[in-house]
């Protein structure tokens, strides 16, 4: 699964949250008291369910540690970012232009210019030139290269698109974190994201 993020202009690989990702959620309500005990309630706005995400990012070395903590200063707490979340009811689905005519090849390159799409192992991918069912095997952004688990041929400049399965991407706000600088030379970062609603 492709879950985490990418840090923009910091690096094209992707950071993934330790496993114990953990979200909160405390609907928003209007609510009207009566004298007697009775409530009236009514849900407060469209998105009334607000999402918080507890991340944590243990034992990466400083110069991991420093790029996150420098993508989350860029943003200021004000500008929102993608972040993929495990979800068994969601799929994502991305395109992505081949680079470079493929022949009973695995390993595909994809545009240089889509190196910071959200590929996970495991999607499943459609376009001319693929047959059969195929799925991503491995993927290294840094060289914009997808290795397929079936072998295809696939022109140039073809579009490929790849379903993500059991996840989903949501825009969040990093409104708090901290780095600890812990025993040797690893570091642990805790953030904390906010769901924001916006394109």
């Amino acid at each position: 699964m492709a879950i985490g993020f990418i840090a923009t202009n910091i690096t094209t690989k992707k950071i993934r949250p330790d496993k114990s990702l953990s979200k909160s959620t405390t609907p928003k309500v209007r609510m009207v008291q009566f004298g007697d005990g009775y409530q009236q309630r009514i849900v407060d706005g469209i998105n009334s369910n607000p999402e918080e995400y507890s991340v944590t990012f243990n034992n990466h070395t400083k110069a991991d540690a420093d790029d996150i903590d420098a993508f989350f200063q860029a943003q200021k707490g004000v500008s929102a970012f993608n972040f993929t979340v495990p979800d068994t009811n969601s799929t994502s689905t991305i395109t992505a232009t081949v680079n470079g005519a493929v022949s009973s090849s695995k390993n595909v390159t994809i545009d240089a210019a889509t190196n910071n799409l959200e590929i996970s192992q495991g999607a499943t991918v459609t376009g001319s030139g693929i047959s059969g069912t195929v799925k991503v095997d491995t993927i290294d952004l840094t060289n914009n290269l997808i290795v397929l688990d079936t072998a295809q041929s696939i022109s140039n400049n073809v579009t490929l698109t790849f379903t993500n399965p059991n996840e989903k991407s949501i825009k969040v706000l990093c409104s708090q974190w901290t780095v600890n600088y812990s025993n040797g030379s690893y570091y642990n970062i805790n953030a904390q994201f906010k769901r924001v609603f916006e394109p």
